[in-house]
């Protein structure tokens, strides 16, 4: 089996929202995921179970159109929000009103 460059977790995801992907194999980081049966629909829920599994926001963030989207692009969007952010703790987590905002930032 090939290396890829994400973890277990995401590939179980992809897994379940790949239809075409077949039993066993492990999806190429650079082949468009449409190749494994990737739609708009199964893409909201793949986006949708990575939000839930990983606790992040994908919203936005996903701009790659659906045709062309490959795994390794979509692990590379989820991994970027899985990194510290230059202001992470500015905000006491008590804060909700201005949490995940810069301090200069106009509601």
């Amino acid at each position: 089996m090939a290396q890829t460059p994400w973890n277990a977790r995401f590939e179980t995801i992809l897994r379940q929202g790949l239809p075409g992907l077949g039993k066993g194999k492990t999806p190429d980081a650079d082949v468009p995921m449409e190749s494994y049966g990737l739609d708009s629909m199964a893409l909201i829920g793949i986006v949708s179970a990575l939000e839930s599994a990983y606790g992040v926001s994908l919203a936005g963030q996903v701009v790659v159109p659906v045709h062309t989207l490959t795994a390794g692009q979509l692990w590379g969007i989820v991994s970027a929000t899985l990194q510290p952010s230059w202001d992470a703790g500015l905000y006491p987590p008590s804060d909700t009103a201005s949490r995940g905002r810069t301090p200069w930032a106009v509601a």
